[in-house]
């Protein structure tokens, strides 16, 4: 049998679970359905215990009081319970083979004020999740944990959605399932995207060492891979990481290297202990430019590049359940009735957003480490201080093409290297698409 409900959101996820706080507490009759047993339970590699706070992304800029464990949205107007630990974040850093490095922001002055110069937080993310479901489960949603989604149907009546043998159906959906949707699979929403490849990320979680060198999120260059560190939510602990985009490269014997070979890095992770390690595979598409199709709404990650920070999936979530309630209220059961989250998502995230990508570039396949030296020990003073992706992405870009001049002038044989790497991205892009496996 049938269950009938306003709404029905697939995905327990922060975008998820937001969406479905809203709805139970705007009186929509709604259902939570999560693959998970244990939906707070995180089981993969996972930015989102990072939280940019402020400054301004997509419209919003967020606040975190630990006085009254509340993370803010300020511009929208709302905010959700966080009681976990946390670390103070100050931004970005670049590191280069022979340990050169630059900064995004001043990292040992912002640490006089935290309160005020800090540009990120490192949260728990399983607490984040437990938090907005027990809000779910107050606000008299039903939730059906466990329940792997299979099928999807429009129907004059609504959209049905199958999982586990039952049917539930919705006046409206809600898919945030992920940056991997099967729901966008299914409705065939990935057949205009443009795939780039698959990006695959290896973690080690390592305890018991303090790293000076990292007040944020670190990214280490060397010529046998791409490294990133970051500060978690607890004292003295760490995540290291190596990405790729090739699948069939084995990434442990590298990060063996960094932690216990590496002339200059194996230092820091002196006496640490490998607690854990995760991994994550990720099919990359550019993103949804309308993510909305028969009355299912994509949210989140699953109309998106890449994973959204927690807090911005969170801001997703708020804004579709409370355009759908309005649509619902209005007797509008179709796009124009959720044309306010239409016309944020465009304004907000697709148009300054939209067109950015990952590029698949290996530096090493390029450049030597005296090369990676000198180009890292161009950049003398401290960047802007932020712990925004987009942000940093482009401010690193605009820097660089600055230098230019400089480069070719003292070092025209990197020069000649880095015009051949912008001549072979086709090449390279290509190759990386031809690595991975796309699912449409």
């Amino acid at each position: 049998m049938t269950k009938k409900y306003d709404l029905v959101i697939v995905g327990g996820g922060p975008a998820g679970l937001m969406a479905a706080r809203v709805a139970g507490e705007n009186g929509l009759n709604a259902a939570l359905l999560e693959r998970k047993s244990d939906m707070t339970r995180v089981g993969r590699v996972d930015g989102g215990g990072l939280i940019p706070i402020n400054e301004y992304m997509c419209g919003e800029t967020l606040t975190y009081s630990p006085e009254v464990k509340r993370i803010g949205f300020p511009v929208s107007g709302f905010s959700t319970k966080y009681d976990g630990p946390y670390q103070d974040m100050y931004g970005f850093r670049f590191y280069s083979p022979g340990g050169k490095f630059f900064s995004f922001g001043d990292h040992e002055k912002q640490k006089k004020d935290p309160k005020k110069n800090r540009v990120g937080v490192a949260i728990d993310k399983e607490r984040m999740l437990k938090g907005l479901l027990e809000d779910v489960e107050a606000a008299g949603v039903d939730v059906f944990p466990g329940t792997n989604v299979t099928g999807i149907e429009t129907k004059k009546s609504g959209v049905i959605v199958t999982g586990n043998g039952e049917a539930f159906e919705g006046t409206f959906v809600i898919a945030a399932d992920g940056v991997n949707s099967r729901i966008a699979q299914l409705m065939g929403m990935n057949k205009n995207r443009k795939y780039i490849g698959m990006l695959t990320d290896r973690v080690w979680h390592l305890e018991g060492v303090t790293i000076p060198q990292v007040a944020g999120l670190s990214f280490i260059f060397t010529t046998y891979g791409f490294f990133f560190v970051t500060t978690i939510c607890h004292e003295n602990q760490y995540h290291l990481g190596i990405s790729t985009y090739n699948p069939r490269v084995d990434l442990e014997p590298n990060l063996k290297r960094i932690v216990y070979e590496d002339n200059v890095y194996s230092p820091w992770f002196k006496g640490a202990r490998k607690t854990g390690e995760t991994s994550c595979v990720v099919n990359l598409f550019s993103p949804i430019k309308e993510p909305f199709k028969d009355n299912v709404l994509f949210v989140g990650d699953s109309a998106w590049l890449l994973e959204l920070t927690n807090p911005f999936a969170i801001m997703c979530g708020w804004k579709a359940s409370n355009a759908i309630t309005l649509a619902l209220l209005d007797g509008k059961i179709n796009k124009e009735g959720i044309s306010s989250y239409l016309e944020w998502w465009q304004k907000t995230f697709y148009e300054p957003h939209g067109s950015d990508e990952f590029k698949p570039i290996t530096l090493e396949d390029f450049l030597s480490a005296d090369d990676m030296d000198y180009l890292v020990g161009l950049i003398k003073e401290p960047l802007v201080a932020t712990m925004n992706f987009y942000k940093m992405l482009h401010t690193v870009g605009n820097t660089y093409a600055e230098l230019f001049p400089v480069i070719q002038e003292e070092r025209p044989d990197v020069m000649e290297k880095l015009m051949g790497m912008v001549n072979q991205m086709d090449e390279i892009e290509e190759n990386a698409r031809k690595a991975g496996f796309p699912n449409r």
